[in-house]
């Protein structure tokens, strides 16, 4: 065959592998799988799922101190006569139960999830720790006067004998959940589990200690809670309607679905809490709160007052915040996307907001720790941006520029990033299971650690790319068909069964990894160290393996037809 003959063959094809590129790439622009992969993501988040780890948690140490009561007082009985329910086989099922109001709990050897939900007890260990009365000081007149009327009276609990909280804990443990209007201004409750059939409307809980207490699905609608500490405390699905949150401390705090309407959350911190998730915030008042980096995705706060309020680096994304009052308000770093609404008339483009859409210029933007899931980003200029634990899942990324960007530990789950720029990004213990990379440039990016599993990185650059110690991460269903891993380090990578084929391995790092019955036929592996490398049963059928370092490596059952050898010879 003429020299001419041969440079005709090698354009077909490389002619028929960009045809075929170009066909991959044309497969993944439907949004099939992104449509399915989102509902998915919706199941697995729901809020069932947080409220029942929280509530199994406080279920194991209520059996601990059931078992040593009974103990206690029948020094007789024994665990293999009364034994309890496993309650990790109870939570998987769906048994029927009947009511059991008016019944001693330490009469129940064996208790069912509803009772348990309905009914998790306290500590007794701290109920001692303050029987004394608590010593805060009462609330003023002046500090209960509701927000939404200055001519409300204030409750006769305002100024009665606060109940302390030794005494709160023997009612509570009694079965008690109406507190409506109790006096507990000072109460002790940091870190517990509280049931959620608990009613402390209207009650004075000034001052009170809650920080990272458990207070999902609580009635606290008209409760006083000015200066009470509730960092870190979960208040999902909590009813705080018309509540006074007046300089409380809510740092950090979940409010997922949480009824804030009409509250007093003046001068609150807020920073970094979680108010997502179509939480009503209506005719609130957020004047001189602190709201940096809070999550207010999807959540509607219109007629709220938020005068002199700190949102920056607050997301804004789908947020309806119609009729609010935005008087010195600051926004700097805010995210916001096409879907908020502001109020008629707000100039948006003067306050330092980053708007998130495609063609959108972040140039070294900070995003860390942001909830940026299914959000639109295609094409956007994001190079040196900082997403350090970002929540991108299920993005459209395609085209995009994240080039030297920032992506450590960030969740890129079913991601679409086909052919975005990724040069030189850290993306070291980045979440990249079922992402689309489609002709994606990685080149000399970092990928240690990363999870892999089900990536599509079909025609991806990785040139000098790090996949160090992947191998936890990576499976069969990890396409790297026809990407460039010239020089890449894999090193540590269980690429068992993964599709290589056509793939640049010139150079590449493979010593000592896992390729038992890999695909790696057309890939071109000259020069790669594959010392020590197990390629049991893997596909080399016109491969080239030219000068590449073989010592040590296990063929057994591989398929070598056509393939390159080490010192040139073509393997028949």
């Amino acid at each position: 065959m003429s020299v001419p003959q041969v440079d005709l063959v090698s354009l077909v094809s490389r002619i028929s592998l960009l045809e075929e590129r170009q066909n991959l790439l044309a497969k993944y622009t439907v949004n099939v799988k992104r449509q399915l992969e989102r509902l998915i993501e919706r199941f697995n988040t729901r809020a069932e799922l947080p409220m029942l780890e929280n509530l199994q948690e406080a279920i194991g140490q209520l059996c601990e101190k059931l078992t040593y009561w009974q103990q206690q007082q029948h020094p007789d009985w024994q665990q293999n006569q009364h034994p309890f329910v496993d309650w990790n086989g109870t939570f998987d099922t769906l048994d029927t139960y009947e009511s059991l109001n008016g019944i001693e709990a330490f009469e129940m050897p064996v208790m069912d999830e509803e009772l348990a939900n309905r009914w998790v007890k306290l500590e007794e260990a701290e109920c001692d720790v303050d029987e004394q009365t608590n010593t805060w000081p009462e609330a003023s007149p002046e500090s209960e006067i509701s927000f939404n009327t200055a001519e409300r009276a204030i409750s006769p609990s305002a100024v009665s004998k606060a109940i302390s909280t030794g005494e709160f804990l023997r009612q509570y443990n009694e079965q008690k959940r109406d507190f409506t209007g109790a006096n507990l201004s000072g109460i002790n409750l940091a870190g517990k589990f509280l049931s959620y059939d608990l009613n402390l409307s209207q009650a004075n809980l000034s001052q009170a200690k809650l920080a990272q207490a458990n207070l999902s699905g609580i009635n606290l609608s008209g409760a006083n809670l000015r200066g009470a500490q509730l960092s870190k405390a979960n208040l999902w699905q909590t009813n705080l309607k018309e509540a006074n949150l007046e300089q409380a401390d809510l740092s950090h705090a979940t409010l997922k679905e949480t009824s804030l309407e009409k509250a007093n959350l003046s001068k609150t911190n807020l920073s970094e809490a979680n108010l997502s998730q179509q939480v009503n915030l209506n005719g609130a008042n957020l004047s001189q709160a602190n709201l940096s980096k809070a999550n207010l995705r999807q959540s509607t706060l219109t007629q709220a007052d938020l005068s002199q309020a700190d949102l920056s680096q607050a997301n804004l994304i789908e947020t309806h915040l119609e009729g609010a009052n935005f008087q010195g308000i600051n926004l700097e770093q805010a995210i916001y996307n096409r879907a908020t609404v502001f109020p008629q008339g707000f100039d948006i483009a003067s306050t330092g907001a980053c708007l998130i859409a495609p063609h959108a210029s972040l140039k070294k933007a900070n995003f860390a720790g942001a909830d940026l899931n299914d959000v639109d980003l295609a094409k956007a200029h994001l190079q040196g941006a900082n997403l350090t634990s970002t929540n991108l899942q299920a993005a459209d990324l395609s085209e995009a520029n994240l080039s030297q960007a920032n992506l450590t530990q960030a969740n890129l789950g079913s991601a679409i990033l086909l052919q975005a720029n990724l040069s030189e990004a850290n993306l070291e213990e980045a979440n990249l299971e079922g992402a689309n990379l489609t002709g994606a440039d990685l080149n000399g990016a970092n990928l240690k650690h990363a999870n892999l599993q089900n990536t599509n990185l079909a025609a991806a650059n990785l040139y000098q790319a790090n996949l160090k110690q992947a191998k936890p991460k990576v499976d069969d269903r990890t396409n790297f068909s026809g990407a460039n891993l010239a020089g890449a380090n894999l090193v540590g990578l269980n690429l068992e069964k993964v599709n290589l084929s056509r793939a640049n391995l010139v150079s590449a790092n493979l010593c000592g990894i896992l390729l038992q019955a890999a695909n790696l036929s057309g890939a071109n592996l000259s020069f790669a160290d594959l010392a020590g490398a197990d390629l049991r049963d893997a596909n080399l059928e016109k491969a080239n393996l030219k000068k590449a370092n073989l010592r040590g490596v296990n063929l057994n059952g591989a398929r070598l037809f056509d393939t390159i050898m080490p010192d040139g010879t073509v393997h028949e």
